[in-house]
């Protein structure tokens, strides 16, 4: 059954349309230039209208057929002529409202889609990920002149590509990785402490929680996928978010669910990845799949997908540096 445009103007307005409903709504405003003046004179009379545009926008009635009307030139133009140029203008407007007002419905349903996602995941089980990168950006070049950054000073960082990402909130994480010589290279934080476990050496250990989590993809933009809430909650501030279409790919539902998408592009001067891409399941709101693009990670960016392997219950001591080396290492205790 097809939605009724009346209840979908009136949705519209009241920010309660689904994003299909939304999408029902310009299909019924772009089919005919009777629905656009329907959805014109609508918008015209709602207070929605003044506060977006700055002032009322009001449209003559139309005058009599037989009646003529002088311009300023001193020329006289037959009434109908006036009739369809209000009537084109009347469309014009209406179209061109759809666009303007249409786009602002469409961010503030993303912006309430992610509040849904947001605490929707926050209460969710434990997650893991598995990292592949698509592309490696070289360093952007800073000058000659500029010091070096802390972080272009350290070790290279093992790749990213095939790791796996284990998450609790509460700041719990253990990324596993190999390093360059295929040799497993594993850090974490149990949420209180934060430790690396190379496989030659001693593991080292640090109170302070984010010591070793600078290898985690989104901690040095403040997207940190151990805090979902957090990372999530910046898209917010620093990224204008909209619905998008889903790509060729092919996600994995649960029974009676589809696949969304959120996007979110960077604003100017704000720090992080150039875009978000989340894909979710539209009723459960779990996250499958999170791209980033143009993601800094040390001196490099990188376009990287994150996957959903599963939301399985871990172990209880699966985040401390115990479950991940053998008993009779050494262990270092750092600041």
């Amino acid at each position: 059954m097809n939605p009724d445009p009346h209840e979908l103007i009136e949705g519209y307005f009241d920010e309660i349309l689904t994003p299909e409903q939304l999408a029902s709504l310009s299909d019924w405003i772009k089919s005919s230039s009777e629905n656009a003046r329907v959805f014109a004179n609508a918008a015209r009379l709602h207070d929605r209208l003044r506060n977006a545009m700055g002032e009322s926008v009001l449209v003559q009635d139309e005058p009599s057929p037989k009646a003529s009307v002088r311009s300023q030139g001193g020329l006289f133009f037959p009434a109908s002529v006036w009739s369809t140029a209000a009537s084109i203008a009347v469309v014009c407007f209406g179209v061109g409202l759809l666009w303007f007002l249409f786009g602002q419905a469409n961010a503030s349903a993303a912006i309430r889609e992610l509040n849904r996602i947001i605490v929707q995941n926050t209460l969710s089980k434990d997650r893991t990920y598995e990292i592949v990168v698509e592309e490696i950006y070289p360093p952007i070049d800073r000058g000659a002149n500029r010091p070096p950054t802390l972080e272009s000073q350290r070790p290279p960082k093992p790749p990213l590509d095939g790791a796996i990402v284990h998450v609790r909130e509460g700041n719990q994480f253990v990324l596993i990785r190999k390093t360059s010589e295929g040799l497993p290279f594993v850090t974490g934080s149990n949420g209180k402490q934060s430790w690396a476990a190379n496989a030659r050496g001693p593991v080292k250990v640090s109170s302070n929680i984010h010591h070793f989590d600078r290898d985690l993809p989104g901690h040095e933009t403040s997207i940190p996928l151990t805090n979902l809430h957090e990372g999530l909650g910046r898209l917010r501030q620093a990224y204008q978010v909209q619905f998008s279409t889903l790509g060729p790919e092919e996600y994995e539902v649960s029974e009676g669910e589809t696949a969304r998408m959120l996007v979110a592009v960077k604003k100017p001067k704000e720090r992080g990845p150039q875009r978000v891409e989340i894909a979710y399941e539209s009723i459960s709101g779990r996250i499958l799949h999170m791209r980033f693009v143009q993601m800094p990670y040390g001196p490099d960016r990188l376009d990287l997908r994150l996957s959903l392997v599963n939301e399985n219950d871990l172990p209880r001591d699966f985040f401390e540096h115990t479950s991940h080396h053998s008993l009779d290492r050494n262990v270092e205790t750092e600041n």
